[in-house]
C-alpha cells in the first residue's frame, strides 16, 4: 500500500513537472511574439512619422507654389493695368 502511495505522488510530480514544461514553453512563445509584436509596432510608428513628415513637406512646398502662383497673377493683373491706361492715348488717336 505505501508503494502504492509513493508511485501515485511520484505520478502526480511526473504530471505537475510536465505541466510546469509546458507552461514555461507557452511562456517563452508569448514573450517572443510580445517580442515581435513591440518591433513591428516601432516600425511602424517610424513609417508613421516618416510619412507625416513628407506630408508636411509637400504640403508646405504646394502652399509656397499656390502663394508665388498668387503674386504672379497679381502682378501680370496690374500690368495688363497699365498697359491698359497706357494704351488709352492710342485708342483716342485710333478713332480720330
Amino acid at each position: 500500500m505505501e508503494a502504492r502511495r509513493i508511485e501515485e505522488y511520484m505520478e502526480r510530480i511526473r504530471v505537475l513537472d510536465a505541466l510546469e514544461q509546458q507552461a514555461m514553453g507557452l511562456s517563452r512563445m508569448l514573450t517572443t511574439y510580445t517580442d515581435r509584436l513591440q518591433e513591428r509596432l516601432e516600425q511602424r510608428v517610424g513609417i508613421e512619422e516618416a510619412a507625416e513628415g513628407i506630408a508636411l513637406g509637400s504640403i508646405r512646398g504646394l502652399a509656397e507654389e499656390v502663394t508665388r502662383s498668387v503674386e504672379q497673377k497679381r502682378a501680370l493683373v496690374a500690368k495688363c493695368h497699365q498697359l491698359d491706361r497706357e494704351m488709352q492715348g492710342v485708342q483716342t488717336v485710333a478713332a480720330k
